[in-house]
């Protein structure tokens, strides 16, 4: 009864309960409902604030590069801006920031709703919550629909968005002044769960075969879409993430992966707890499927790429020349031609339809595995593809097989027809998902654009000598990088200080930025060292600070830019003595510091970048047009040019030009100002120098003054002339001497050693080097060279005479430009000792007006005091017979003149020292020629075949050091007597004469003691190969550099050991015909650095290099040998080799060994085998050093 009485007054109580449960439930049902489109607004939140994001921080980086830019230069030339969308894009990525913020806006919200559904608190907040999940459910429509309509805009105005955010950033990239002080940027490490999920996908069909009948499509579909993003993400491993988007895709990527393994766990519980597996799964429980299908779909909808960067250059050609083979290697082409013939014998047109559009998709995916490649051997992603795609083709053909063709009218609705039709439309769908994985699944292999261009080998000796054991342990061992501002020494030093081989090698690291004020470096050091106790600047304990932190283990300590005595006398308190193989690494302008620091170490002196390397760097920065006009890439070579190869000036015209259209009109405006602007490190330099500049150096730099602006300076030419005004002076004793001692060093090495000295300076540009390493040309740097005839304007002029055609050299040179038509000029120039002549106008005019001004002025008087006349590059000028007057001269250069004569008393010019009349068109000498007993380099057109006419009884040239391009036929008087020229060095003769003529002259030549190089071409009438006699050369010790072109009389002689010196360094075979494998005795010469061989040299099929030869061989080259198959190297064989280069090799498919090639850095194929380029490929992509060049 009181029960009864009761339920009146607890039923109210019960009804707002029970209405309490009902609305917690409504709560929880509405709110589980957004979870869907919560998680998709997600997603496209993360992947638009991550592209919004991208653009602001490459929109910063362009704006401090254009600051940077505009304190480079004047408002008169204003830098290119460096990211710059199109309106619409503009636009688009505008109004994207409204969109994310409203998206944040409703994540926030779900996320705090979202808090609140947990026990006790969802209990007391459901019902209030409500009218909020109701607002947010209206929002999250809303914004799901501004969503999809910001992206359908997308496609319309700013499709290819990520396409202008790449450029922007690639050349933010190249403009940053060190690219590898870029903000840190993350580097992917895959998680567990993205190893796992293939093994759980492969368990469920191990465990429960039956699943396969059920779910076939489902798991088929899962497969086509997880292996192939498992396996690139795996490729993306180590990779450095450059932008926000990749990060945001990756994460979702991952999170989905997770999502997978979430259905295949809940399919497998299933299949445990039932017993029919019909009911263990369906469609509708792997929504996954979709996940996957969206998140590949929304990366083709950004446009965005992985890119991964390398150093390696001109892998590509290699690349693309893969995927072809793989293709056809899974019968993809065979069954594309299969389908085609079915379609034939097709009744019915709507199958025969399906088969042809089966057979285009099958030849689209091939064509898409043509084009994608393989990076670094990074190729999961190729394998899983290949995978996928073997079984999609092995079904097709099951298909094909099982499907019996029959007439139209017995199988038009038949059972057989339909399911050949679905299984073409699952074809279909399978093709579909595997060409989505292929498009998405891709990363691009971009060159790295940064400053190493140039610094390869240095960067290889700084990291060799500061991980070498072989230095003392017993104190800081020092090693030094002397350069320029500007020249990369900072940007060398960092990257060694990045380099794995010195992060292996030490444990412990410290870079010290300095600047040139020593007051506080002290604390500059301490402060590098970790630590909260910075308020502490008392010496002793910065001292002990820094010490405490270096003594613990090995350590490399970079003192950057440090520039007085003073400073290291400072630092050197706080480092500990190394006894643990540590190192110092040390940046300074000045040599004098790098000895004080450490004189038992031979400083790294930074060289100007070289032509082809300035060129480098500058496109790096600058993108021109793919069809760009001959005028603008002169204008273009000719503006990098001014920079002197200073990279620092390099990149200064990089901010100028990058972001804007490379016209003519530009350039020519550029070239009028870049001197201006390029000045301060050239000014510094030339201080830094002048100081302790000996007088002949100041000399031989004046003398390059009178070249003109812009001027590619022979060696051998600067060289001759400069010894020619006796610039390269021996002392006394070394004159008296130098007969007897043929060591002593001659006025040419002395030369060349000037030479070398102004370019360790950074006072002369090393323009391009020969094939040997050795200086071809060399430059005075524009600004440098300005400064230099403003500082000493008349420095050594006063006896110099250059004649400019171009009076622009002229005007840049007033105290020394000149014309040969003033009537005043042997009147101001009176008794010059040297005259250069730059003209190189076409026609007869130039020859005419030199010919004239010569023989006005050997008749005057005004030029008897002579001492060098270089007439180079002028064309054909007319000699006068008076020449011979002119007893002074040492040295004539003829060289590019094209003269088909030359006067007869040439003979008188007794002092001459130096003729050179390669690229001429003398067919013959005088006789006189015999009378220039002090002629020591005598230089002919070796092409032109020009001889010399016999000489007179008691003549024998016997100073003569070069003779070089003389022909040599049955009729040249220097068949028999070359042995006269006793004191040749170098000699590069062609002869044409058969083997028993050439007897005497193979005699002679063993006579010829003091020869360090010999160059022998013998030929025919038609310039074909002939035979060639050589006899034993091993008794010629000087010969370092052998050059032999012509079929050898036994060839399995010449290789022996007892027939080739032991001092050779260079060899070069060509037509030799060998037929023996010439490297068992060739490998014992074991100062050989460049070993070449040329056409048809080896006629063998196999070459062995074994264990311990060539030590020093740093080149080797094959060229053009027909018939070799095999080259095999052992370990520890060719050890120093720095450049391998094989062309025209068309048999060769065998290539063992190459892995140990350890010190192999420059690679240049051309011409051989695919398969071979495959080998080669494999055995050293391993090594990211090694330059590739496949053209």
């Amino acid at each position: 009864m009181d029960i009864l009485f009761l339920i009146p007054k607890l039923l109210p109580i019960l009804v707002v309960v029970l209405l309490y449960i009902v609305c917690i439930c409504v709560s929880y049902i509405m709110f589980q409902s957004l979870e869907d489109t919560y998680k998709w607004i997600r997603r496209e939140w993360r992947l638009l604030a991550a592209l919004k994001k991208d653009e602001e921080n490459l929109s910063e980086s362009g704006k401090k590069i254009d600051e940077k830019a505009l304190q480079l230069w004047d408002s008169q030339l204003r830098p290119g801006v460096t990211v710059r969308l199109q309106d619409a894009e503009r636009a688009w990525v505008d109004a994207t920031k409204n969109v994310v913020r409203e998206a944040n806006r409703c994540v926030e919200t779900y996320r705090g709703l979202s808090l609140r559904r947990k026990f006790p608190i969802w209990v007391y907040s459901s019902v209030r919550d409500i009218p909020k999940i109701r607002g947010l459910r209206a929002d999250m429509s809303r914004i799901k629909l501004d969503i999809i309509a910001h992206m359908a805009k997308k496609e319309i105005e700013a499709k290819d968005i990520y396409g202008s955010l790449e450029k922007s950033r690639s050349n933010v990239r190249s403009l940053q002044d060190r690219p590898i002080e870029e903000q840190q940027s993350s580097i992917y490490e895959p998680g567990k769960p993205i190893s796992s999920i293939e093994e759980k996908i492969d368990g469920m069909m191990y465990e429960n075969p039956d699943l396969m009948l059920v779910m076939q499509k489902q798991i088929a579909s899962i497969n086509l879409l997880v292996k192939p993003l498992v396996a690139f993400l795996k490729d993306l491993n180590g990779l450095r993430f450059e932008s926000e988007i990749e990060k945001a895709w990756v994460n979702e990527a991952e999170e989905i992966i997770v999502e997978v393994q979430r259905d295949i766990d809940s399919i497998r519980r299933r299949a445990h707890l039932t017993l029919w597996p019909s009911n263990s799964g369906s469609a509708d429980r792997l929504k996954s499927i979709n996940l996957l299908c969206e998140l590949f779909e929304r990366k083709i909808v950004y446009g965005f790429t992985f890119i991964r960067r390398s150093n390696i250059l001109h892998r590509s050609p290699l690349q693309h020349s893969f995927p072809s083979q793989i293709a056809d290697d899974m019968g993809i082409l065979s069954l594309v031609e299969k389908i085609r013939n079915d379609i034939i014998g097709e009744p019915t047109i709507a199958t025969a339809n399906k088969l042809k559009n089966l057979s285009d998709h099958f030849k689209k995916v091939y064509e898409l595995f043509r084009d994608e490649k393989t990076i670094e051997g990074r190729n999961h992603s190729r394998t899983a593809w290949m995978e996928q795609m073997r079984i999609i083709v092995r079904d097709a053909e099951r298909s094909l097989r099982t499907y019996t063709p029959s007439s139209a009218s017995e199988r038009s609705n038949s059972q057989n027809e339909r399911d050949f039709c679905a299984e073409i439309d699952q074809l279909a769908h399978a093709l579909s998902l595997l060409e989505k994985s292929i498009k998405v699944c891709r990363t691009e292999l971009r060159e790295e654009t940064n400053l190493v261009v140039g610094l390869e080998y240095d960067i290889h000796e700084v990291v060799s000598r500061l991980t070498s054991t072989t230095i003392v342990e017993n104190r800081s061992s020092v090693v030094s990088i002397v350069g320029m501002k500007g020249i990369g020494k900072t940007t060398l030093a960092k990257i060694i200080y990045k380099d794995t081989a010195i992060k292996e090698h030490f444990k412990v690291f410290l870079w010290v930025p300095l600047t040139d004020n020593d007051d506080n470096i002290l604390k500059i050091l301490g402060d590098q060292v970790p630590g909260n106790d910075m308020e502490r600047n008392e010496k002793e304990f910065l001292i002990k600070k820094v010490r405490d932190f270096l003594k613990v283990d090995k350590y490399l300590v970079v003192l950057d830019n440090i520039s007085t005595n003073k400073a290291w006398d400072d630092l050197k308190e706080a480092i500990p003595e190394a006894t643990n193989g540590s190192r110092i690494l040390v940046t300074t302008r000045y040599k004098s510091v790098a000895l004080h620091v450490d004189q038992s170490s031979v400083p790294l002196q930074l060289l100007l970048r070289t032509k082809n390397h300035s060129w480098n760097l500058f496109t790096q920065m600058v993108r021109f047009q793919p069809e760009v006009s001959p005028k603008v890439k002169t204008l273009a070579n000719k503006v990098v040019g001014r920079c002197g190869g200073l990279p620092l000036s390099i990149f200064r015209l990089g901010y100028l030009l990058s972001g804007k259209e490379v016209t003519a009109e530009e350039l020519s405006r550029v070239l009028e100002h870049i001197n201006i602007h390029n000045q301060t490190p050239w000014s510094e330099t030339l201080d830094i120098n002048v100081e302790d500049l000996p007088l002949h150096l100041k000399q031989c730099l004046s003398y390059l003054g009178l070249f003109p602006r812009d001027s590619e300076i022979p060696k051998g030419r600067l060289l001759a002339l400069w010894v020619a005004e006796g610039f390269a002076q021996q002392s006394g004793d070394e004159q008296e001497t130098q007969q007897i001692c043929d060591e002593q060093e001659t006025v040419k090495s002395i030369a060349e050693k000037y030479l070398s000295e102004l370019i360790s300076r950074n006072l002369v540009q090393l323009v391009a080097r020969k094939i040997n390493g050795e200086v071809k040309t060399c430059a005075f740097p524009s600004a440098l060279r300005e400064l230099w005839l403003r500082r000493y304007p008349s420095s050594s002029f006063d006896q110099r005479l250059a004649y400019y055609s171009d009076e622009s050299d002229a005007s840049s040179s007033q105290s020394h430009g000149s014309s040969t038509n003033s009537p005043n000029i042997l009147r101001s120039y009176r008794n010059p000792q040297s005259i250069l002549f730059f003209d190189t106008r076409e026609g007869n005019k130039p020859g005419e007006d030199i010919g004239n001004f010569l023989r006005r002025g050997i008749a005057s008087g005004h030029l008897l005091q002579l001492q060098a006349l270089d007439l180079e590059h002028v064309f054909r000028p007319q000699l006068p017979d008076t020449i011979g007057k002119l007893v002074r001269l040492k040295y004539l250069g003829l060289r590019w003149t094209y003269l088909e004569t030359i006067p007869s008393s040439i003979g008188k010019l007794r002092n001459l020292e130096n003729l050179d009349m390669e690229h001429t068109y003398i067919r013959t000498l005088p006789k006189s020629i015999w009378k220039l007993q002090k002629l020591r380099h005598l230089y002919i057109n070796e092409i032109y075949r020009t001889k010399i006419e016999h000489h007179p009884r008691g003549n024998s040239l016997q100073n003569l050091e070069t003779l070089q391009g003389a022909f040599v036929d049955k009729d040249s008087p220097l068949k028999d007597c070359l042995y006269r020229l006793i004191n040749l060095r170098k000699l590069k003769v062609v002869i044409q004469l058969s083997l028993s003529q050439q007897e005497a002259l193979a005699e002679g030549l063993v006579k010829l003691t003091h020869l360090k190089t010999l160059k022998l071409k013998s030929i025919d009438e038609l310039g074909h190969a002939q035979d060639l006699k050589v006899m034993r050369l091993s008794g010629l010790k000087k010969l370092s550099s052998l050059y032999l072109f012509g079929k050898l009389e036994k060839p399995s002689n010449i290789t022996t050991i007892n027939v080739l010196p032991q001092n050779l360094v260079d060899l070069t075979l060509s037509a030799s015909r060998l037929s023996d494998d010439p490297m068992p005795e060739l490998k014992k010469l074991h100062r050989l650095k460049s070993l070449s061989f040329y056409s048809d040299s080896y006629t063998g099929k196999i070459m062995d290099c074994s264990i311990g030869g060539f030590p020093q061989l740093l080149t080797l080259k094959f060229w053009m040998l027909p018939e070799l198959e095999a080259w095999n190297v052992e370990e520890q064989a060719l050890p120093s080799l720095k450049r391998l280069e094989i062309r025209s090799c068309r048999r060769l498919r065998v290539l063992s060994g190459l892995g140990h090639l350890k010190s192999l850095r420059e690679l240049k194929l051309k011409d051989i085998p695919m398969e071979t380029k495959e080998k080669i490929w494999k055995d050293i992509a391993h090594s990211p050093a090694i330059i590739i060049d496949m053209k």
